[in-house]
């Protein structure tokens, strides 16, 4: 994904400049994985090098990153306007800009609060909505000193209501995995990042958006149309937004049928270049799948077996695996008979019992032998 990545970093800057941006707001997940590889963290700075360049740029880690690391040098390159919102101490000390219609907007940073970590720390039960309730109090009593401001909370969590995919980590350890979107009332508008999918989750005020992933990370983002949002906050009244599309390098599509059709039939001739989920119906696993469906389609992604009937040999049947195949009363033949049929979707031949019957000789033979 590297290439597709550095792509869009460049769109990025280009559009940021186009616009005439005067904020670029990042909420987490900077990284997949709080040691990153090296050109993605290469990456990462040349991104902040463009967008600085324009603009401030304002980041909060998620629950990817490592906000230690991500925060490591945050005071030296605020100078240069990168602001990197990493210590929970700072919660409620806000990035002030003053914009050239004279609206002054107050922007602060909640870091992804892991309830096993910061519960103990902000003297809280051990969950979500209490870590993040304490972080958005702080944050309202610095608000209650401020006369004629927006505000804007950047932040890392599962707001209940939102709409996940298969990409997001569990956030479950530590207590509920998500927290109500009360918990960030009070602000005009609210950055969320976790979640893939572009979403809004309502407020009892203000607005929580979720801008999504620019690029897809699995198939569940297939529906998925990837964009950056546009935010536009006067000096007073409604905020206004715009969804702004990111070019993709290839539509993300699940294609179903035979291995024959999949090979041969001429209604897919359009996805040869897309990136491709494979899944194939054929009552028995067809052999070297991967390489016969690469061959005509560029990017095969995925494969699935997914046969559409069940066989009398189906694990799944009410009848219930326990029941029927019970090794200590189905002798060694019939119970790996029952194995095949359930991977197979299919009754095994009469080649593969003799097979799996001269392998269990010849098992038996060697424990009887040692």
């Amino acid at each position: 994904m590297h290439e597709h990545q550095e792509t869009f970093v460049e769109w990025l800057i280009e559009k940021a400049a186009d616009l005439g941006i005067e904020l670029v707001v990042i909420a987490g997940d900077i990284f997949d994985r709080s040691v990153p590889p090296q050109e993605s963290v290469a990456l990462f700075e040349k991104a902040l090098i463009g967008l600085s360049a324009l603009c401030p740029v304002f980041v909060t880690p998620g629950n990817h990153d490592s906000a230690v690391r991500l925060g490591y040098g945050g005071t030296f390159f605020a100078a240069s306007g990168v602001h990197i919102q990493s210590n929970t101490e700072c919660i409620d000390q806000p990035l002030v800009i003053t914009s050239p219609d004279g609206t002054e907007l107050s922007v602060y940073g909640i870091p992804y609060l892991h309830p096993d970590i910061h519960a103990s720390e902000f003297g809280v039960e051990r969950s979500h909505t209490a870590v993040l309730t304490h972080a958005m109090n702080r944050i309202r009593t610095d608000l209650a000193h401020r006369s004629d401001v927006r505000s804007m909370v950047v932040s890392h969590a599962f707001v209940t209501g939102g709409s996940g995919s298969e990409s997001e980590r569990d956030l479950e350890i530590g207590g509920i995995g998500d927290a109500p979107a009360s918990v960030f009332s009070g602000v005009d508008y609210t950055a969320m990042g976790h979640l893939h999918g572009a979403q809004v989750i309502g407020s009892e005020s203000g607005v929580i958006r979720y801008s999504g992933s620019p690029l897809p990370y699995s198939f569940s983002e297939e529906k998925h149309v990837k964009s950056v949002t546009l935010i536009d906050i006067p000096p007073r009244g409604e905020i206004t937004t715009t969804v702004i599309p990111v070019p993709q390098p290839a539509p993300l599509v699940t294609l179903r049928g035979t291995i024959e059709f999949l090979e041969t039939d001429s209604s897919l001739d359009g996805h040869i270049d897309s990136w491709v989920r494979c899944q194939i119906t054929d009552q028995r696993r067809p052999e070297n799948a991967m390489k016969r469906l690469s061959q005509r389609f560029n990017h095969v992604m995925h494969l699935e077996f997914t046969p559409e009937s069940n066989s009398p040999g189906d694990m799944d049947s009410d009848s219930g695996v326990n029941s029927r195949l019970d090794p200590q009363k189905i002798p060694p033949l019939e119970l790996a008979a029952a194995f095949i049929a359930h991977v197979t979707n299919d009754q095994v031949t009469e080649t593969e019992r003799d097979l799996m019957q001269s392998a269990i000789e010849t098992v038996n033979s060697q424990v009887a032998e040692s």
